[in-house]
């Protein structure tokens, strides 16, 4: 089965709305005209039937009942000819019984009088006088054709003095008869048709431009995301307008920008953790070699700097372990009662001789109580330690690093606050993400793996808890911690 495409869907869709409103619009219509045009010709056969009573007032007026037409139909339809044709140049005047003008032209005398070529001539539409009759003032029928049921709205008041004598009635067309006329409604269904179907044209066509252009930034979106999933983050749609397709391709430029900011991170990283982890594996097949080769002498100065380079990639590969097992949500918790203060103050008393040796002023406030909450006490050593660990490894010699435990009813805040160097406002918006290390901390002599701080933001996370960075006070680093205290 072909799938169609959006532009063929959003086609035929369009298309098939406006097809249906064309289609009842002209189905209505068409039903509509022959009824509309029977009523315009009842109204126009009311309004003849009208100049009918005048003659008849006239009559009644001097014979002073129905009688004479009840036994003369002649006479009446001669009264209704009369009246039909009192605005013609060919007027007849008809007494009891006899004609003293000759019959129009085509025609002849009587009910069944016609116009030229079996039309109505001007004596009504579709045989008018024929389908006259006189009622009396009690309704009932005194000359013409009566019908079985006589609508109210058909009959007309024939008053004498201000009394009602009768009711002129007519019976209602029921059908068109004329050729004229059956001519014109079949033309005007011609026309309809005939409309109906330029309207489909011109809505095959409206649909299709309007299906092209809804369906042009979708395309765009799509080639925009096809783009990012082959690779190419530097592609950028730049959609103009306001609307919910605009928004798409704005967050899939956002998406292929984050993207990329991502893969530059990851080339980056990958690149320095080649390196750290080729550097120590260089120097220890250096230094076996020498040593295996009798280059250098095998003693306990050598093997010391051999197992310095195993330490430092013992601690990468433990790095790296960690960063995937908090990642992946797999590091195991086990959360307990525990005591932050005392935490805090033993790391940093485990940190006095690494400062020292840096001439480095390490110092402690604490709130003067005990700061309890709910967590790992194995994982939040950790956390301390790389918190301690980043902030002495890159505090410059001679500075100092102030740690500051607080709390509230809801919270305890610990605060790591170190001396130069520090970062840039925007370099600490990415400090604790993965895979990203500060340029000047490219170095194996100070720089880590670029891991520490971004285990600290799982862990912190893991308890339900916030880190940040900013720019210090003295220089360097405000790194906050904020943990829920214990309930």
């Amino acid at each position: 089965m072909m799938k169609l495409k959006l532009i063929h869907k959003l086609l035929i869709a369009m298309f098939a709305c406006a097809a249906l409103v064309l289609v009842l619009i002209i189905l209505v219509t068409r039903a509509s005209i022959g009824r509309g045009f029977m009523d315009f010709l009842q109204q126009q056969e009311l309004g003849q039937v009208e100049l009918v009573v005048p003659e008849l007032v006239d009559w009644y007026g001097g014979h002073g009942s129905w009688d004479n037409l009840a036994t003369n139909p002649r006479e009446f339809y001669g009264l209704v000819f009369n009246a039909l044709l009192q605005d013609s140049e060919s007027r007849v005047e008809l007494g009891p019984g006899r004609v003293n003008a000759p019959p129009p032209r085509g025609g002849r005398r009587g009910p069944g009088f016609q116009g030229q070529r079996g039309g109505p001539g001007p004596l009504g539409r579709n045989g008018l006088p024929q389908r006259i009759f006189l009622l009396d003032t009690d309704h009932a029928p005194v000359t013409g054709r009566i019908p079985p049921e006589i609508p109210e709205d058909n009959l007309l008041p024939i008053e004498v003095n201000g009394q009602v004598v009768g009711w002129l009635g007519f019976t209602m067309i029921q059908d068109i008869a004329l050729p004229a006329e059956e001519a014109f409604i079949t033309q005007l269904r011609n026309n309809l048709l005939i409309g109906l179907a330029l309207g489909l044209v011109v809505a095959g066509l409206v649909a299709w431009l309007l299906a092209r252009h809804l369906s042009r930034p979708v395309n765009a979106v799509a080639q925009g995301i096809r783009a990012v999933a082959a690779g190419d983050f530097n592609k950028r749609l730049a959609m103009q307008g306001s609307d919910e397709i605009a928004k798409l391709g704005d967050d899939v430029d956002r998406l292929s920008s984050a993207l990329g900011e991502h893969e530059t991170a990851r080339k980056r990283w990958m690149s320095d953790m080649a390196h750290e982890l080729r550097t120590p594996l260089a120097i220890i097949s250096g230094e076996l070699e020498a040593m295996s080769d009798g280059v250098r002498p095998l003693n306990r100065e050598h093997l010391d700097s051999v197992r310095d380079e195993v330490k430092h990639l013992s601690a990468l590969v433990d790095d790296l372990h960690s960063l995937t097992l908090t990642d992946s949500g797999a590091l195991a918790y086990k959360m307990q009662d525990v005591d932050l203060d005392e935490l805090v103050q033993l790391t940093v008393d485990s940190f006095q001789g690494q400062a020292s040796s840096k001439d480095l002023q390490l110092r402690y406030s604490n709130p003067g109580q005990a700061t309890r909450l709910l967590g790992d006490e194995q994982r939040l050593r950790q956390l301390l330690r790389n918190l301690l660990d980043n902030s002495v490894r890159y505090s410059d010699s001679g500075g100092k690093v102030s740690i500051e435990l607080s709390k509230d009813k809801q919270s305890a805040q610990l605060t790591i606050n170190d001396s130069a160097p520090g970062a840039s406002n925007e370099e600490c918006e990415h400090l604790f993400d993965r895979l990203y290390r500060l340029e000047g901390s490219r170095n194996r002599n100070s720089g880590g793996s670029g891991l520490g701080l971004a285990i600290c933001r799982n862990i912190v996370e893991a308890h339900g808890g916030e880190i940040a960075a900013q720019p210090g006070p003295e220089g360097g680093l405000l790194i906050t911690v904020t943990l829920p205290l214990e309930s």
